[in-house]
């Protein structure tokens, strides 16, 4: 019998020209001889039910996300609100696309074929996925969401908030809704919200308990906690880190000098000895991986801390707890993947 395929995927993405690729992912398969139903991603988070829906009713013995991290997070949480869960295949179209680099799967469009080849090999590997809650006074959580990717608080959370305020401004305004968009609105952001931090309280301090561990860190302006070993593109924080081995990294970061040293630390490519950092004035990285985080923050004249799930922005708050579970989504990777990064981690 012919396997049957759900590939969940957004047109409108990448200023439509995603349309393009999901046409051409669908011929692909169809040549193939799959058996394969496209939905189509819905805003205001309503995709997740759409992706748990569409499995009950279609029973498709794979999912298939073309897309970047966030429309990831989103078919991986339709698809763990289904029993039994059922295998989700990567066709990477995002900027970054933490996800794919971190399993080897190209985003480039002209490795479409090799990307299904991969599918349809079906070798499986689990992944970790985090379970987020904010806290109000009481202790009690008030809000949660599910961590595939990373988990960000402070100042880069505030660039992507800035984001998707100016995308939201300019979105209908004829012809500069069509310029300004993607690496453009991100750039705009990040200028106008790192010149206000020279003006504005943007760090703050974090009390973190991890599996039970004790830290204090003082005048940070990110907390940034990993999951996948690739983070924003082209860092890896952990090279000897696995996606199911149950632990996310934490890395704080404390400025922007701080922030240069961890991209030039932690290049996937290119990845500098402590003694090479120090030579150059840096402090090398401080990485802390575990299982349960508790993270209390403490800013000057700001209620709370704002935070980022998967790229995406979430809610501020003043206290998160972070569990990780350990093997929960069945993902289809290359069965022959060595991670280039591995080479350097004794450097």
């Amino acid at each position: 019998m012919t396997a049957r395929h759900l590939l969940v995927g957004n047109p409108g993405a990448q200023s439509g020209t995603a349309a393009l690729r999901i046409e051409g992912a669908l011929e692909q398969m169809r040549n193939r001889g799959w058996s394969v139903e496209l939905l189509t991603t819905e805003g205001g988070g309503r995709t997740p039910a759409l992706v748990a829906q569409a499995i009950a009713a279609q029973r498709p013995e794979v999912v298939i996300c073309l897309g970047g991290d966030g429309t990831f997070a989103e078919v991986a949480k339709g698809i763990l609100a289904t029993t039994p869960r059922v295998p989700l295949g990567l066709l990477p179209a995002g900027t970054a696309n933490d996800q794919g680099r971190s399993f080897g799967i190209s985003a480039s469009p002209a490795d479409l074929a090799r990307n299904l080849d991969v599918v349809a090999a079906r070798h499986l590997t689990w992944l970790d996925v985090g379970q987020l809650g904010r806290l109000d006074r009481r202790g009690r959580i008030d809000a949660s969401n599910q961590v595939f990717h990373s988990v960000g608080f402070g100042l880069q959370p505030e660039i992507l908030a800035e984001r998707n305020r100016d995308r939201a401004a300019v979105s209908g305004i004829p012809l500069l809704g069509e310029l300004y968009v993607d690496e453009a609105v991100y750039f705009g952001a990040a200028l106008k919200r790192t010149v206000a931090s020279w003006f504005e309280p943007t760090k703050f301090d974090a009390a973190v308990v991890i599996d039970g561990r004790h830290r204090r860190f003082e005048r940070l302006t990110d907390v940034i906690i990993n999951a996948t070993p690739c983070y924003g593109g082209s860092w890896v924080f952990d090279r000897t880190a696995e996606v199911d081995d149950g632990k996310f990294e934490l890395v704080p970061v404390t400025g922007r000098r701080d922030f240069l040293a961890k991209a030039i630390q932690h290049a996937v490519d290119g990845p500098i000895a402590a003694d090479d950092l120090a030579a150059l004035g840096f402090e090398p990285s401080t990485i802390l991986s575990g299982s349960e985080f508790e993270l209390t923050f403490k800013r000057l004249a700001a209620a709370g801390v704002a935070s980022q799930v998967d790229g995406e922005e979430w809610l501020a708050g003043a206290h998160f707890r972070l569990s990780v579970l350990k093997r929960e989504l069945p993902i289809i990777t290359p069965a022959d993947f060595v991670p280039p990064w591995r080479a350097g981690a004794a450097r």
